[in-house]
């Protein structure tokens, strides 16, 4: 694995055309296409080592957590869908995570068409005067489907009933997870090595409404200028189970005194953001309401 990184990024440098021959890919076996899946992995080391590269790739787009730090915290929604199965590589330093004893990798992936090339990943790390620490993906990582699906068209739904707590920690509950599968036998697929280091899309501005149309159980809300990305919508006294859509967003309600109904992977492009809700429903549950405009990192680069 460590071979095929240094491949991938000598291939970057001289233009040259990487695919992902020995690439060890895994996938949620019990997870349909438009799934959503976590992943986790545990391990034990006995000291922490000074460093530690951790590099994932993947046909979809994903978050990466160490020790329930997320280690993409710059990275919004990192990696728009690759096109024509192109595999998104993406290298962090995850040192600092890290500790001695058990420690948890985990994944939070969203699917981009019908690829599975879900998750292919390895962590390597350490010095000669410190132990050594080495990961890869194999069938000793374990999965499930999240609170969340993505469609072919980029269109999100998220059950905030069904967020796991913990999920990406040792602490969280195993019951509803299994082995990941191991994919043999795959085509490879085209790579894209997004440089630097963990960094691909950003934030480039958050505006705030000018003016509102209130149509009852559908508000309107207008912004300045059109923004493509997210919007953000902060609710109050909504049902548990009582769902809302927002420009392309389905959102089912937790029924927690304060919650939010965001995109995470996904993105869309208007002037505006539509939000609707069931029967009873008025502005009056939005407490806030943000367009979080973003933009992708001009120095990526796609080989072919």
């Amino acid at each position: 694995m460590r071979r095929l990184a240094l491949y991938i990024m000598a291939a970057c440098a001289i233009g040259a055309t990487a695919q992902d021959w020995g690439l060890r890919w895994i996938a949620c076996p019990t997870a349909g296409e438009a799934d959503q899946v976590w992943f986790r992995r545990t391990f034990t080391i006995a000291g922490r080592p000074p460093s530690a590269r951790l590099t994932i790739a993947s046909a979809g787009r994903f978050e990466l957590y160490v020790n329930g730090y997320n280690a993409t915290t710059d990275v919004i929604a990192p990696g728009a869908a690759p096109q024509c199965d192109t595999i998104r590589v993406m290298t962090f330093e995850v040192g600092r995570f890290l500790k001695a004893d058990t420690n948890v990798v985990a994944v939070w992936y969203s699917p981009a068409g019908r690829s599975r090339k879900q998750l292919a990943m390895t962590l390597s790390g350490g010095s000669c005067d410190s132990d050594r620490v080495a990961l890869s993906t194999d069938g000793q990582w374990m999965c499930r489907p999240a609170n969340a699906t993505t469609t072919p068209d980029g269109d999100e739904t998220i059950d905030d009933r069904h967020y796991i707590d913990d999920w990406n920690t040792d602490g969280g509950p195993t019951v509803g997870w299994v082995p990941a599968e191991e994919q043999e036998g795959l085509a490879p697929s085209p790579i894209a090595l997004v440089p630097p280091i963990h960094k691909a899309m950003r934030i480039r501005r958050i505006s705030r409404y000018t003016y509102l149309d209130d149509l009852g159980s559908t508000v309107v809300y207008h912004f300045a200028r059109r923004f493509d990305g997210w919007v953000r919508v902060t609710l109050r006294g909504m049902g548990r189970g009582d769902t809302l859509t927002v420009n392309g967003l389905t959102y089912v309600c937790s029924g927690r005194s304060d919650e939010q109904a965001c995109r995470r992977f996904t993105t869309s492009a208007s002037s505006m953001a539509v939000v609707s809700g069931p029967e009873g429903f008025s502005r009056e549950n939005v407490t806030d309401i943000e367009a979080i405009d973003i933009e992708e990192y001009t120095h990526t680069s796609y080989l072919y």
